[in-house]
């Protein structure tokens, strides 16, 4: 009867000990922006011996191989290509059971779900994580088109993912506009091209741009008025242009847009 309770006692022991090791996430959802490193962030019941120490971040969609350590250092012989040269673990931090993977830099096409699965002699776990990408709007550019019978005001600009666009008239009302967008440009983001095209000698619409993602939102008003030029054919107009971007709202969104990024880096 004494052997038997000792081995249940060395059960329960052991039971105990496997129960006592966790592997989480900080966050399980993860904005990148572009331009910027994103931190996977995965934590782990750390051990001070880190010869049975086995660190594998994986893609969960189908098992792909982000980044592996074991034998007390990196072993990527199996890391998927794309991947290469752009992940890397907080080495001098395992001991402290911190597996976070460092990306840099991100693309659209790292957005997913990723596997932090970390073995030890405490015992195995895996955690889950997925991770957004976004990249802010440029600047639009301003571009005016003149033929005898109607002006075209346009912009153009390019980011990440896929932006509302509206163009609305002096009284606020909602206009008629083209939208062109492009499929992705090398460094994955969307080409936007969007116009409003006006019979009438005077324009005074606005232009807004937002990417919800990152709560971006770009707004540009343009007040534009033409005569013809009696001297000539009438295929001639003199322009007199004003873009008002008034330098004070611009500094404004700015900064507000910058204070709403900032819990995600």
């Amino acid at each position: 009867m004494g052997l038997n309770l000792r081995g249940v006692s060395l059960c329960c022991a052991w039971i105990i000990s496997v129960a006592s090791f966790r592997v989480n996430v900080p966050e399980r959802c993860l904005l990148a922006i572009r331009g910027r490193p994103a931190v996977l962030g995965c934590e782990f019941t750390p051990d001070p011996d880190l010869s049975s120490l086995v660190v594998t971040w994986q893609r969960q969609e189908d098992s792909r191989v982000v980044h592996s350590f074991y034998y007390q250092q990196d072993k990527l012989d199996r890391q998927s290509p794309e991947y290469h040269n752009r992940t890397s673990l907080y080495i001098s931090e395992l001991g402290k059971g911190n597996a976070s993977l460092r990306m840099h830099p991100v693309g659209p096409k790292d957005a997913g779900r990723y596997l932090c699965q970390v073995s030890n002699a405490k015992g195995t776990g895996k955690a889950l994580i997925e991770l957004d990408y976004g990249a802010l709007y440029s600047e639009p550019r301003f571009n005016i088109h003149v033929n005898s019978t109607a002006v075209t005001v346009q912009f153009e600009t390019e980011g990440f993912p896929k932006p509302e666009v509206i163009w609305l008239g002096e009284h606020n009302q909602n206009l008629s506009y083209h939208l062109e967008i492009q499929d992705q440009t090398e460094d994955g983001l969307f080409y936007i091209k969007s116009s409003y095209e006006v019979q009438k000698p005077v324009v005074n619409v606005t232009f807004t741009l937002k990417n919800h993602l990152l709560n971006q939102n770009l707004q540009r008003l343009v007040f534009l008025s033409y005569v013809s030029d009696e001297d000539g054919d009438g295929s001639t107009a003199i322009i007199i242009l004003s873009i008002l971007s008034v330098i004070l709202f611009a500094v404004v969104m700015f900064l507000l847009l910058r204070k709403q990024i900032k819990p995600y880096l």
